[in-house]
């Protein structure tokens, strides 16, 4: 079934390729370029090139066919998920590095929204298709609080939250280097890589580039420990929810966060027991569905408490 989307004022001025890639983040900028060229989404009832500007009020018609994937769907049923809160209405998870929340185009692991579906076979329908449960996401190599709905209530109150950038969510992060502040704040938009589409990157003060189209990204961190002249632990703060925040600002502030492979310096290398990036969602402050005021935290993971005690000791 096709789906009809509106040009809002804001979205005005945009190239058509720019604004489905903002839209559809779950397809590559080149197959949507492929698709806007064979008609699957189209400006105004009309095929035109990917490149075409866009201007308030126009109407998009998206009609993505996605391909055919014979191989069976890996089985998440058995995953060992810790559960550290739950009610009626929803439940909340320390979800572990290397679990993909949903389904990608170019992954085929197991993911938390396959392991909910078989969990609370009830709730499969609650959320967006192909996606039940999820309200917010991480990155799949970051572990730490991730919040599900049970009910189709609780995923609308709870998601509306996040729309306004309301939870208050803070990270800890091992970042290479010492900084020469112990707090910052960072407020640079971010938008697409234009070479590597998996990558997203800082947008240039005063660019015109419409191919670097941004979205706001805040970032607050806080120095929390040094570990000699090589590393340190942040907590950090977000105040939105923009697709690798914490990681493309922290490599923005010179300090990219230990074991991610995406964005990093070169002759970077992490300590002894690091075998992916060091990025935890440690707290979400939120309001439950039920209009209570709530506080979850999830407990670092083992391995990783295991790099902060080698580190300690080697500094000692």
């Amino acid at each position: 079934m096709p789906e009809l989307l509106t040009v809002s004022k804001e979205e005005s001025g945009q190239r058509l390729d720019v604004w489905c890639a903002a839209h559809f983040p779950q397809y590559s900028r080149a197959a949507l370029q492929r698709a806007i060229k064979a008609g699957g989404i189209m400006l105004n009832g009309v095929v035109v090139k990917p490149k075409q500007t866009l201007r308030v009020d126009d109407t998009i018609t998206v009609n993505i066919v996605p391909p055919e994937n014979t191989e069976p769907a890996p089985d998440s049923s058995s995953l060992k998920i810790p559960i550290i809160y739950e009610d009626k209405d929803m439940l909340a998870i320390n979800k572990p590095a290397g679990i993909s929340v949903h389904p990608a185009p170019a992954e085929r692991g197991p993911t938390i929204s396959a392991w909910f579906a078989a969990r609370y076979p009830r709730s499969a329908e609650v959320g967006d298709p192909g996606r039940p449960g999820i309200v917010h996401r991480l990155d799949k190599d970051t572990s730490g609080v991730l919040l599900l709905a049970k009910t189709a209530e609780a995923y609308t109150r709870l998601k509306e939250q996040f729309k306004r950038h309301r939870p208050r969510k803070e990270y800890l992060a091992l970042v290479f280097g010492i900084p020469g502040e112990k707090f910052g704040r960072i407020t640079r938009p971010i938008g697409r890589s234009k070479r590597n589409p998996h990558r997203r990157m800082v947008i240039p003060a005063g660019t015109s580039d419409d191919l670097l189209e941004g979205k706001p990204a805040i970032t607050e961190w806080k120095l929390k420990e040094t570990f000699g002249n090589d590393f340190s632990l942040f907590q950090v703060y977000i105040f939105t929810g923009r697709t690798h925040q914490i990681r493309v600002h922290m490599h923005f502030l010179g300090h990219p966060v230990v074991g991610d492979t995406l964005y990093t310096f070169k002759r970077q290398r992490p300590p002894e027991g690091v075998t992916h990036q060091f990025l935890h969602a440690e707290r979400i402050a939120f309001q439950l569905p039920s209009g209570k005021k709530k506080i979850i935290e999830a407990e670092l993971p083992e391995d990783l408490q295991q790099v902060l005690t080698h580190l300690r000791k080697t500094r000692s």
